[in-house]
């Protein structure tokens, strides 16, 4: 039996069965995309769905990545380059780690959060993190960017004080801020 192939990996349809044996279905590192257990592991979810006759579905566009280094790496959602090339309009929000008590408090303030969204509509685009706990840390922004959350439901999330999860908050505030400023014609 031969299977057809994308290059090196599975040649799969969106409903991840092979293009030339529907009843052969592949995940994972064998088909294209990010070779990320975490995306494998929403890919065998949605193929179990399919198979016991439900709707399988992942959403790419959330699947974050995670470089661990020191510091971490962690990103999901779109790039500025990504959006600047789509000429989509977008504000954007950073944060430095060396603001937040938390990691001054534990001496480990390498890192930024910087947050992208969309400047009509405030919807979450992106969400980019340098430094600590980012693996852990992008988890929120998944859920954000997976359910159209805008950077406002995210900036009026209350946080405990002191946590590293504050700096995604206090990232969002500050594009509130600017918004508000700019939207009153506030000078400063």
């Amino acid at each position: 039996m031969q299977i057809a192939v994308d290059g090196l990996r599975i040649a799969v349809n969106k409903h991840w069965q092979s293009t030339s044996h529907p009843w052969i279905y592949a995940i994972g590192d064998v088909i294209r995309g990010p070779m990320l257990a975490h995306k494998a592991e929403e890919e065998g979810i949605a193929v179990a769905e399919i198979l016991a006759g439900a709707r399988g579905h992942v959403n790419f566009d959330t699947i974050p990545s995670v470089i661990y280094t020191h510091p971490e790496v962690a990103v999901v959602g779109k790039t500025e380059e990504e959006l600047k090339a789509a000429n989509v309009e977008f504000k954007k929000g950073e944060f430095p780690f060396l603001a937040n008590s938390r990691a001054r408090a534990n001496q480990d303030t390498e890192g930024f959060v910087k947050i992208l969204a969309d400047k009509t509509t405030d919807r979450l685009l992106g969400v980019h993190i340098v430094g600590p706990n980012a693996g852990e840390m992008i988890a929120e922004a998944v859920i954000g960017i997976d359910h159209g959350a805008s950077s406002e439901d995210f900036g009026r999330t209350c946080h405990a004080h002191p946590t590293n999860d504050q700096r995604t908050n206090y990232t969002l505030s500050k594009i509130l801020l600017l918004q508000s400023l700019i939207k009153n014609k506030v000078k400063l």
